[in-house]
């Protein structure tokens, strides 16, 4: 081989290189489709106006409650502020749990539907790409909506009552839940080929994810705490806590339980007795002596021993579990679209092989009219 032939070879760029060079090919595509014209910025300003309003009325309903129990007080401003950390919070939860599904239950199954899927896939550009790329493009709205939201969110900062590590751990939750549940919606959309049918699948899996795992954990301790006689005295038994892994909706409790007045709120025994600790608190669930050493109470005046209390003393057990939950999910449901949408004759590998030196250099000599010598010819 001439050092003209190698040197007219093709470079080849690493793989990953390549990858990311294809997904934001994708994504460039489906965002200008997606973002173009004023429909995009009109729904993102009616939903910022809606939070903004949703804010205000929390703190009109709200002010006056805690300002006759505590008068003008910090401790009054922190609970309003931890009402509109909770109601936001739960807001943007059910919100992100319609729309990221909904973003992306049509990206391949409509492929299918125009005819394009197999003229997309014939592309030099890998499958796995392309599913990284439309699941990016259709989840980038969607955080755009969560992260456009931060500053309404911010307001709490001036109240009191939520940190800016609560709001960290509500962006994180919110970003988790939003890739998890688009992953569902991919999945389905590129199992089906029609897709009203991926859209319909994709939210009973969210009711499943969100209320279906409530409702069994809940019979699940029912069942077990009961015998013939009717509820058992001795400890007290609980359903598995990795069904609750993939429930959204308690990796937000679980953030909204660190604004709580004391440790022992609501929120926080409700959480503290999916795990089993059945804690009943009375008064402020407190007690301190001289010295400033804080022991919880029971309802009748008694301490409770801390050691048996374990977890319950500090939220964030179950956002991070739930968070990782879903991007692990997240990551198999992308694997198994990237082998979905692959011709059955081609997913033995869903790397595409590049021609080797040789090839290129007998493909340039056709191309250049140059036939090869047959070595049997004299």
């Amino acid at each position: 081989m001439t050092s003209e032939a190698i040197a007219m070879a093709p470079v080849r760029h690493s793989a990953v290189r390549e990858f990311i060079g294809a997904v934001a090919t994708i994504m460039v595509k489906e965002l200008r489709s997606r973002m173009r014209g004023r429909r995009a910025f009109i729904l993102l300003t009616i939903y910022l106006g809606l939070l903004a309003l949703i804010a205000y009325g929390v703190y009109l309903i709200s002010a006056p409650a805690t300002s006759a129990g505590f008068g003008m007080s910090a401790n009054a401003s922190a609970m309003v502020g931890s009402a509109i950390f909770m109601v936001l919070s739960i807001f943007q939860l059910i919100l992100i749990c319609f729309i990221a599904p909904a973003a992306t239950a049509g990206q391949v199954s409509l492929e299918r539907e125009k005819q394009t899927l197999d003229l997309l896939i014939s592309t030099p550009m890998r499958p796995g790409a392309i599913v990284v790329g439309k699941l990016a493009a259709a989840l980038a709205y969607v955080v755009l909506m969560i992260v456009a939201a931060i500053p309404i969110t911010a307001i709490v900062l001036m109240y009191g009552g939520a940190t800016v590590m609560d709001i960290v751990h509500q962006q994180v939750v919110l970003l988790a839940v939003a890739v998890g549940l688009g992953a569902v919606g991919l999945f389905y959309s590129a199992l089906l080929k029609r897709t009203q049918a991926a859209t319909v699948l994709t939210y009973i899996t969210v009711l499943a994810m969100t209320l279906g795992t409530t409702a069994v954990f809940v019979f699940w301790m029912v069942f077990a705490n009961q015998s013939s006689g009717g509820f058992d005295v001795g400890p007290r038994k609980t359903a598995p806590e990795a069904l609750l892994y993939v429930n959204p909706g308690v990796a937000m409790l679980d953030v909204i339980s660190a604004t709580e007045s004391t440790s022992f709120g609501g929120i926080s025994s409700m959480l503290a007795g999916l795990r089993g600790e059945s804690v009943t608190l009375g008064g402020n669930g407190m007690m301190c002596d001289e010295s400033g050493r804080c022991q919880p109470i029971d309802n009748l005046g008694n301490p409770i021993d801390p050691d048996t209390i374990g977890p319950m003393l500090g939220p964030g057990y179950w956002w991070s579990r739930i968070s990782i939950t879903l991007v692990i999910v997240a990551v198999i449901l992308t694997v198994a679209s990237m082998r979905l949408i692959v011709p059955p004759g081609m997913r033995g590998g869903l790397r595409r092989r590049h021609p080797g030196p040789a090839a290129n250099l007998v493909t340039e000599s056709a191309d250049a009219g140059i036939v090869p010598m047959d070595p049997t010819d004299d």
